[in-house]
């Protein structure tokens, strides 16, 4: 679509039926507190985030809480490498 497309449907009065309006209440149902499926590139998503506090932790000295998150880790590695294993068995 360009502006010139859009112009001229909204001149031509075909605007609504070139483009028209979804509404999907759908679609905002994955950032819903249990919405996202637990795959392996979600839970990557999640380990990539615990990684980026872990090294902010170090480097603000929050021993504690690098402790912390290193066995909140520990978790989520684990069910990754069984969540990838269990893609691979079911194909």
């Amino acid at each position: 679509m360009n502006a010139w497309a859009l112009a001229a449907s909204i001149l031509d009065g075909t605007f609504d039926e070139e483009y028209p309006v979804v509404d999907n209440d759908d679609r905002y149902k994955r950032y819903e507190f249990g919405g996202r499926e637990i795959t392996p590139t979600h839970i990557l998503l999640l380990i990539s985030d615990m990684e980026g506090t872990y090294q902010n932790l170090k480097y603000m000295g929050f021993k504690e809480d690098m402790d912390t998150l290193e066995e909140m880790k520990k978790r989520y590695y684990k069910l990754y490498f069984q969540k990838v294993k269990e893609e691979k068995q079911s194909k």
